[in-house]
C-alpha cells in the first residue's frame, strides 16, 4: 500500500513530480502540499528574524539622519 501523500518528504514528492510518478491530480496535490510547506517556513523564518529587519532600518534610518546631519 503507498503512503498517503501528505506522509511523504519534500523530497519524495519532488522526485515523484520530476519523474512524473503521479496522475494529474495527484501531481497537482503534491504541488500544492510543496507550496504550503514552504510558505510555512517562510513565514517561520519570517516571525523567527524580523527583530532583525528592524534593527537594519533603525539603523539605516540613523545613519541617513547622521549623514544629513554632517552635510548641514
Amino acid at each position: 500500500m503507498a503512503k498517503a501523500l501528505d506522509d511523504r518528504s519534500d523530497e519524495e514528492l519532488e522526485r515523484g513530480l520530476a519523474e512524473n510518478d503521479f496522475g494529474e491530480r495527484k501531481a497537482a496535490t503534491a504541488e500544492e502540499i510543496l507550496r504550503r510547506r514552504r510558505e510555512a517556513r517562510a513565514d517561520e523564518l519570517k516571525g523567527r528574524y524580523k527583530w532583525l529587519g528592524g534593527l537594519l532600518a533603525a539603523l539605516t534610518l540613523g545613519w541617513v539622519t547622521l549623514k544629513r546631519l554632517w552635510r548641514k
